[in-house]
């Protein structure tokens, strides 16, 4: 059984810099030419032809929505798969990943995925679907259904991109705090322009000044000890007005993504 950290050993996570980035934005990884050509495919029935994965044995509700993109990152461009039913997705996971299927919480609706099945190994995949960010309604933040569907839209792409970017450019990507909290912070900013505390606070389900936490920030901490998650809470509350400070005053996106990656969250 896995041991379970303190705070202090969880917070203590951040990503060493290069002393010289490569000219930005990477090559593509080999295994995208295997996808590029078929882009606007049925998705199933390209998953099947041409990777052999078994899409007959799952029950798809909204097969029509499924639809395969690519996203450019500063890692190298990517495959997109998004759907529009959340079960669509917990079955895409499953697909892909060549395990049974697991039902993900509703917050849960996005996933850059190491692919396991035999014909797809080694490929990796950005999987999206279509619904409110963090299971938030369009109400709480002033906004109209279909602007909160387009913006969430917009916050899971750029998240899963910089958990990409993260893996190709400083070598690593974790299900933690910090790496959500930079991710949601550049999908932020993609989607209304720029960060905000209180807005992560919502979609982490985080109550202001870190008392307590009821969402999805709870899903990123489940190796540390249940005593400690207080410590986690009141952390992640204060780190987060330090990340509005720091995305304010960065001369671009790219200079954020350093300083975030780089600095741990002070416990």
């Amino acid at each position: 059984m896995e041991k379970l950290m303190t705070a202090a050993e969880y917070l203590s996570h951040s990503y060493e810099l290069p002393k010289k980035f490569p000219e930005l934005p990477l090559a593509d990884e080999k295994f995208i030419t295997a996808w590029s050509a078929k882009e606007n495919f049925a998705v199933l029935e390209f998953l099947s032809k041409e990777f052999e994965l078994p899409t007959r044995k799952f029950d798809w509700k909204n097969i029509s929505a499924l639809k395969i993109e690519f996203k450019q990152t500063l890692g190298g461009r990517l495959p997109i798969i998004s759907t529009a039913n959340h079960d669509d997705f917990c079955q895409m996971v499953a697909l892909l990943t060549a395990r049974e299927e697991k039902k993900y919480p509703l917050t849960v609706n996005a996933f850059t995925i190491p692919c396991r099945a035999e014909k797809i190994y080694r490929h990796r995949v950005i999987l999206l679907n279509a619904a409110p960010y963090s299971n938030i309604s369009a109400e709480k933040l002033s906004l109209t259904a279909e602007d909160w569907l387009e913006k969430s839209y917009m916050i899971r792409l750029r998240h899963e991109s910089a958990h990409y970017e993260t893996l190709r450019l400083l070598g690593g990507m974790k299900n933690h705090a910090l790496d959500e909290i930079l991710a949601d912070c550049l999908g932020q900013i993609a989607a209304f322009g720029e960060f905000s505390a209180n807005k992560q606070r919502i979609f982490f389900g985080l109550e202001k000044g870190g008392v307590k936490c009821d969402g999805r920030l709870n899903f990123y901490c489940q190796k540390v000890l249940p005593d400690e998650l207080p410590k986690i809470y009141s952390a992640v509350d204060e780190y987060l007005e330090e990340v509005e400070q720091i995305t304010k005053n960065a001369l671009n996106e790219f200079e954020a993504f350093k300083i975030l990656a780089s600095r741990a969250i002070k416990a």
